[in-house]
């Protein structure tokens, strides 16, 4: 069936962007004005009324909005560039420039004007949030909904020279209905921004990027003081420079290159033994990003996409330890010729071993609609002095149209790396099958790195494995039901030692049940299993380090989600199990003080001090408003043990059941802070026997506690 079509109109006089779609030269554009719901009936009308309207002219494309609805009930809280709207109404534009049915150029906008842009690639599996390009756009809440307008000129986008036709895809979310409506009508087996399906807008003709010449200069100058040292005054120049030499062909150099405005890296704490994966947010380096993706690595939804990377361009500017150093110059060429996608590079950063700098070459041809193959190359050491080149082969065979409208991709990679201390075992590759549908889904993977595989420009965390990994869901949408859908299914890997066998890391993941409200509230259950076996020992965080054995264990977890489009939202979940060990129900040693009244003794008070063994079940639970954590519930204990110091042979058992409460909150998604108070409300058989006669101990007690904590 033809996709649906409009016709762009071309305008001498461009509208004013100021958010309200109300100038006269808004009445002569192409109109769309029929979107269909993807979820949560699919293929209806959109519930509430809403307008694309689009003009552009030699320089630009502009796109006006128009979303009907009631003021009051439009959700809408973010207001920064790049935020998450995940729970804001919004609305998104893809233009597919190329007209391949898998690349594009994402732009997004919500009511209050939050605007926020990306790279779409591999028909929408591949999602680069991090890409800025130049555009603008505004919006505004009105008495019927909220309006929007956006500017975009032609030399922020790569497009094929003399092509009048794009793609065009259409999104609009509505939060608190859950409800996403799209133009033109896709299926829920289609990727969320997946082009393949998407529309065509025509008569784009007569289109100028301009000179096409983009410099950047810098100038940096003052005074920097260190302690014990005197002052000293800083100086820096430099500048980048962007030459389109056709509208898809982009060249780039760049001389002392500036990083003083680049985007901090989030906070990690790692409680692995391997490296952590911090993604790239260098503006001359995410341009044109794309071009340089390898294997499965842009598919962020695949958890192994991190583990076998021949190019990671983090590694230039940084020294072995992850510190900055300058980069000298560089230059940089990408784009796309006909059927071919292009990427070169070469960097000379100021390394300690003075090489000659770093270069990778990476070329892929598209295959019919969404197959591909390619070919990459790297030239460069950023970890040690030796020579270190690498190449290697991909392959991509992918389809929407299995069975009607189903997705099916499967991928063959292999790297091969030469090091000049190294011999042998320096081959990795990897397979896979993924079957990204709406009610079932599964993936089956394999990776195999070698001992010495070396990418010397790359990013590889974990040497001489085998690693099995894989999945399977499901997601059954229930009819004429407050319960949009459930979502249940595994995912797992299992890693060997690649020359000596044997397992060293097992992970499996149940999703007992994901159950999603057409409300937006959602319930999980899940639970985990975890096996590792160290060969050495593992110093996990600060002092603490774990002793070499093979470790397995359990986690489980229930949690509660409201709509957090809501003004008061609250999530709360309930877990419990270990990591290396199981500190949640765990047999411990400890020592205490018991009180109890010696007769002999006149009654005076004694004082023991108590060895006791002792099972302690806390059952704590929990919301959480905001980033406060409000926590209460039951405690229990049940305590076998000797008094020492002055009496042999005496014994003591009793248990408690008591209660916790207590006020915190969480740092970095990792850290807990818990100001907490624990108090006994009953004992049972709370005693001591001494030479046969056992006397009854009243000891209630309660304690006010500063807890902090790791989550895993």
């Amino acid at each position: 069936m033809a996709q649906p079509k409009i016709n762009a109109v071309f305008t001498e006089k461009p509208p004013l962007i100021d958010g309200y779609v109300n100038d006269d030269v808004w009445k002569n554009a192409s109109l769309i004005n029929e979107l269909f719901q993807r979820e949560p009936n699919t293929g209806e009308p959109v519930s509430e009324k809403t307008e694309f309207r689009f003009l552009y002219d030699q320089n630009n494309i502009y796109v006006g909005i128009r979303c009907f609805d009631d003021p009051a009930a439009i959700t809408s809280k973010e207001l920064s560039r790049d935020g998450d709207l995940g729970e804001d109404d919004r609305i998104q534009v893809i233009f597919d420039t190329y007209m391949d049915g898998r690349s594009g150029y994402w732009f997004q906008i919500g009511p209050r004007g939050s605007i926020g842009d990306a790279l779409i690639n591999e028909n929408g599996k591949e999602y680069n949030k991090s890409w800025d390009g130049l555009w603008d756009g505004r919006a505004k809440i009105t008495d019927t909904g909220w309006e929007g307008e956006l500017i975009i000129p032609f030399k922020t986008m790569g497009f094929k020279k003399g092509n009048s036709t794009w793609g065009l895809k259409l999104i609009r979310y509505i939060k608190r209905k859950s409800e996403i409506s799209t133009w033109p009508l896709t299926s829920l087996n289609a990727h969320r921004f997946q082009m393949s399906d998407a529309g065509h807008i025509t008569g784009i003709t007569n289109i100028t990027q301009g000179v096409g010449l983009d410099i950047i200069p810098y100038v940096t100058g003052g005074i920097s003081k260190k302690q014990d040292s005197d002052k000293q005054p800083v100086f820096e120049a430099g500048v980048d420079a962007f030459y389109n030499i056709t509208p898809s062909l982009k060249a780039a150099i760049t001389i002392n290159t500036d990083f003083a405005q680049t985007e901090v890296d989030e906070k990690q704490i790692n409680l692995t033994r391997f490296s952590l994966f911090f993604p790239e947010k260098r503006d001359f380096f995410l341009d044109g990003a794309n071009y340089f993706t390898f294997g499965i690595n842009g598919d962020s939804e695949n958890p192994q996409n991190t583990s076998m990377i021949p190019f990671f361009s983090r590694r230039i500017g940084l020294d072995t330890d992850g510190n900055p150093i300058p980069i000298k110059y560089g230059g940089k060429f990408t784009g796309k010729v006909d059927q071919w996608n292009l990427g070169l590079l070469h960097i000379k950063d100021d390394n300690k071993w003075d090489n000659p700098g770093y270069s990778v070459a990476r070329i892929s041809r598209n295959l019919g609609k969404q197959s591909s193959i390619g070919i990459i190359g790297t030239n460069g050491n950023t970890y040690s002095a030796s020579d270190n080149s690498l190449a290697g082969i991909d392959l991509r065979l992918a389809s929407s149209q299995v069975s009607g409208n189903k997705n099916l991709t499967y991928n063959i990679y292999g790297l091969k790396s030469f090091t000049d201390s190294l011999s042998g075992k320096d081959v990795s590759f990897g397979t896979e099958i993924n079957y990204p549908n709406d009610f079932l889904n599964f993936r089956i993977g394999y990776l195999q790195i070698g001992e010495n595989y070396t990418p010397g420009l790359g990013f590889v965390p974990r040497r001489n494995i085998r690693d099995f990994y894989g999945g399977i869901g499901f997601g059954p949408r229930p009819k004429n039901s407050p319960v949009m859908q459930v979502k249940s299914g595994l995912k797992y890997i299992f890693i060997t030692d690649l020359n000596n066998g044997g397992l060293q890391t097992s992970q499996i993941d149940f999703n007992l049940s994901d159950i999603i409200f057409l409300s937006g509230d959602k319930i999980s259950l899940a639970s985990q299993f975890m096996f590792e076996a160290l060969q050495n020992d593992f110093k996990i965080f600060g002092s603490y380090t774990i002793p070499a054995d093979t470790y397995k264990f359990w986690r489980y977890s229930l949690q509660l989600t409201s709509a957090k489009r809501r003004n008061l939202w609250v999530a709360t979940k309930a877990g419990f199990g270990g990591f290396y060990l199981q500190p949640e129900l765990i047999l411990a040693t400890a020592t205490n003080s018991v009180t109890y009244e010696d007769v002999e003794a006149g009654g005076a008070p004694v004082v023991y001090n108590q060895k006791f063994t002792k099972l302690n079940i806390p059952l704590l639970l929990g919301f959480k408003i905001a980033f406060l954590r409000i926590n209460a519930g039951p405690a229990a204990a049940v305590m076998i043990g000797e008094p020492k110091d002055i009496i042999d042979g005496a014994t003591y058992k009793g248990a408690t059941f008591g209660y916790q409460a207590g006020v915190g909150f969480d740092l970095f998604n990792k850290l807990t802070f818990d100001i907490r108070y624990e108090g006994n409300l009953n004992q049972f058989g709370d005693e001591i026997t001494i030479g046969g006669e056992t006397f009854t101990l009243d000891d209630r007690t309660g304690a006010l506690l500063l807890h902090v904590g790791l989550i895993f």
